[in-house]
């Protein structure tokens, strides 16, 4: 643990600087770290978007292409022609971490080297195991009891007799096998399989068989998703109208540790020649968010140059957890972002800590023009008139 860690965080934790101290996480809050993680992720977000406007039964059938194997695409609900690919890791991923639900759907046979389904099966002769063998029928010829190729017949003779074969005097025998190498006709072929990928070659019975599993979302955490889609886009375009880069999700580099940490979400402003950085983290809990998410929070905003630190919480934050994140003063916002009163705690915020640094104390002085056209654009972002 660094020396940033053996500190007090705010006024609620201290770590004792005496002992080397092992900062560990039980599985449920590695997973729901993950997930969080997973959730920032501009595809992840614009995946479960579309499955989310798709329905419930909405899912992820994976397509066959000859030189590409098995893809994964889904379409864009608002015009039904634009699809995005996205690759069976990422799908895999969520799976696992329980926000998309896996099922089957086929089983295939496969490479027993490298897995690929882009495979080719080729007749080969028993005999010399040459894969230049043609697939004909046979013909015999009722009259004599000649049994030969099709082909042999030619211009529709018998080569024993040479009567012409009229109808009802010969007769289909099936289906054989004859090796342009050796001569072998044989009944039926042993196929050999090659893979396209690695070019091994293999027998049916060495291949292995491969699931393909389809996608959808897992329904029983549909509102979890929905909050965590739905939540960070708000704040997006408040920040983005008051003029704010923001990065979704926000890295940044620990100025002690050298270690790169992952916000929720980064944005910056120049005001009077100084940055101004908002740095946000969101967690997603029932019945409610842990101390673990917000604690790691802290440690990251105390790595990196955070001037207005957001946390959000959803449906709300453990209290013994609210008091920390007051002694570290965090604007703690609990309950879905997108509300109206929300966006209105947040800009008032950004507004109050924003006007402190850039003026340092001084009396700015508002213009009642910028009040009021402040109040139509928040107006617009919340989706009200303001009058």
């Amino acid at each position: 643990m660094t020396s940033d860690m053996k500190q007090k965080i705010g006024s609620q934790v201290y770590i004792d600087e005496s002992k080397e101290t092992t900062f560990t996480m039980k599985l449920e809050d590695l997973m729901e770290q993950e997930r969080r993680e997973a959730y920032i992720k501009p595809e992840t977000r614009d995946l479960l978007r579309k499955l989310l406007q798709g329905g419930d039964k909405q899912e992820i059938i994976p397509k066959y292409f000859l030189s590409l194997g098995f893809i994964y695409e889904i379409g864009n609900t608002s015009d039904g022609n634009t699809t995005s690919q996205i690759t069976a890791d990422c799908l895999e991923n969520l799976a696992r971490l329980g926000i998309l639900q896996k099922d089957f759907y086929d089983s295939v046979t496969s490479c027993p080297n490298c897995e690929s389904t882009i495979i080719t099966l080729h007749n080969r002769c028993p005999k010399c195991k040459s894969h230049n063998v043609d697939k004909t029928s046979l013909i015999e010829h009722i009259l004599c009891g000649y049994i030969d190729q099709k082909t042999k017949y030619a211009n529709g003779r018998c080569p024993r007799c040479g009567e012409t074969l009229a109808n009802g005097q010969f007769q289909y025998m099936g289906i054989w096998y004859v090796c342009n190498e050796c001569g072998e006709r044989f009944e039926s072929s042993e196929p050999d399989l090659i893979c396209r990928d690695c070019n091994t070659k293999f027998t049916i019975k060495e291949a292995r068989v491969k699931e393909i599993p389809k996608f959808s979302l897992n329904l029983a955490r549909k509102e979890e998703i929905r909050q965590n889609v739905a939540s960070l886009e708000s704040i997006h375009t408040l920040l983005d109208n008051l003029g704010f880069t923001v990065e979704m999700p926000g890295l940044a580099i620990g100025k002690r540790s050298g270690m790169q940490h992952e916000f929720s979400l980064i944005a910056s402003k120049l005001m009077n020649g100084r940055e101004i950085t908002v740095a946000l983290d969101h967690a997603v809990a029932e019945p409610e968010v842990s101390s673990s998410p917000l604690i790691l929070f802290i440690y990251k905003t105390s790595e990196v140059k955070v001037d207005i630190p957001i946390f959000v919480a959803m449906p709300k934050l453990h209290e013994t957890a609210k008091k920390i994140a007051q002694g570290n003063k965090i604007l703690l916002i609990e309950g879905s972002i997108d509300k109206t009163e929300v966006l209105y705690k947040i800009y008032n915020e950004i507004e109050a800590r924003t006007s402190q640094n850039e003026l340092n104390g001084e009396n700015r002085g508002e213009n009642p023009e910028n009040k009021t056209e402040k109040t139509s654009f928040l107006g617009r972002i919340s989706g009200l008139k303001k009058h």
